[in-house]
């Protein structure tokens, strides 16, 4: 193991990963999407190599938590796949109800981590002990426990304090767990490092992660931070979905560890399956794709051709295809490409710059002239996507005129 200043940077293991696509993925998403398809894409993830999946959260009915289990008796999944279940303080009796109705799987509700978020919600009515004691009650055994956080002015030595207080009162109930949590996102990594260092140091037996949100670009940086400081867990999503900017992309940590030789999780992670798998999940949630996103864009290895590639220069032998674009073209462009995809059997040694660049000029000609139809064509498209969006989105606005029409129309069914 390399570390700088007490901080490690490659050559360790962190032995738990956890993917939270089937929740902040969900969550974040316009659209309800059927059990069928969080199913697909639990099996794809599994066959990535991904093992720990956040399957649910607060009031939903855990249906894809039933069916994880009865996939995995099936062997449908590794028998070594588990569940996690987010429950929210503010709504756990709901929760609690669904689990209670399931105790005839009393195993799989062993084998689940129950993972409380909110957990300062009505503290001085000790709601939080409530909640633990009737999870217990079902035959629950694994907590975690989420601490949230507003870093947007630091960590200063009181915010620390009640950091340390909410961990202590959850390791009192038993919790083993402890989910750091930007709520915001608005940590930097050198507050990350601090932060992370200290608990680790202060907490020796707990396992950490944090839970790192992307609203200023930095949840990669953070949650790389947070491992490199001792974490022994990482959450993320493919393709980074979650509320707002989205948390960690997974697939983005996955490149990372393996760069650096840091052994994440329980199995081996196949980084080409866990592309296909985030693919899938923008169609599965029904997004636009981001192109040009690192990792896991479906265009990012896409890269441009000719005089302006630096890494082609630098022989970095990536895997790569090709564009050809207005500001890359140049004679030695022109040059390359026939040296490359000519089938004429042209003697491209010879040729001089000055033949080769009317060609350049023209083709440049060419281009312009069709970018009128192009962004025509774009903004056509987008038009619909968007038009798409807001017709297919429920609001706050149409819920409550739902739930008044609902209302009243029971009123007046009872005089």
């Amino acid at each position: 193991m390399t570390a700088e200043s007490g901080i490690r940077y490659r050559d360790y293991s962190v032995p738990y990963l956890v993917d939270e696509t089937l929740r902040e993925g969900i969550e974040r998403t316009a659209f309800p999407i059927s059990v069928d398809a969080k199913v697909a894409l639990l099996k794809s993830m599994a066959a990535a190599g991904l093992r720990d999946f956040v399957v649910g959260c607060g009031p939903e009915e855990p249906l894809v938590w039933d069916r994880l289990h009865q996939a995995r008796e099936a062997h449908e999944l590794p028998a070594d796949t588990r569940a996690t279940f987010i429950i929210l303080l503010n709504c756990w009796e709901t929760a609690f109800a669904y689990f209670q109705s399931r105790q005839q799987h009393r195993q799989w509700i062993a084998d689940t981590v129950f993972s409380f978020g909110m957990i300062t919600y009505r503290q001085g009515e000790r709601e939080f002990e409530r909640a633990i004691e009737a999870f217990r009650s079902i035959g629950a055994v694994r907590f975690k426990a989420s601490v949230l956080n507003n870093f947007r002015q630091g960590v200063s030595e009181q915010r620390y304090g009640e950091i340390c207080r909410q961990i202590d009162w959850a390791a009192s109930l038993g919790v083993e767990i402890i989910r750091i949590n930007d709520s915001v996102g608005s940590l930097q990594p050198h507050v990350t490092q601090w932060l992370c260092s200290k608990l680790v140091k202060d907490y020796p037996r707990l396992v950490f992660c944090l839970h790192a949100h992307n609203d200023n670009g930095l949840a990669l940086a953070n949650t790389m931070q947070a491992i490199h400081s001792g974490f022994q867990m990482v959450e993320g999503a493919l393709a980074g979905f979650g509320n707002r900017s989205g948390i960690a992309p997974l697939e983005q940590v996955v490149k990372l560890c393996k760069t650096n030789n840091i052994s994440l999780g329980s199995c081996e992670l196949d980084l080409d399956k866990l592309i296909d798998a985030a693919h899938q999940c923008e169609d599965a949630f029904l997004q636009v794709p981001s192109v040009y996103r690192p990792v896991s864009g479906k265009l990012e290895t896409l890269s441009n051709y000719g005089v302006l590639n630096i890494p082609d220069f630098l022989e970095t032998q990536d895997e790569k295809s090709y564009f050809v674009n207005y500001v890359g073209l140049h004679p030695q462009t022109v040059r390359q490409a026939l040296r490359h995809y000519s089938t004429a059997g042209l003697n491209v040694a010879t040729m001089a710059d000055a033949d080769l660049w009317p060609i350049v000029e023209s083709l440049k000609v060419e281009m312009r002239a069709s970018m009128k139809d192009i962004e025509s064509h774009y903004r056509r498209v987008m038009g619909g996507v968007m038009d798409f969006y807001r017709a297919s989105t429920y609001t706050p606005r149409q819920l409550a005129q739902y739930a008044e029409r609902w209302i009243v129309r029971g009123h007046a069914a009872h005089g």
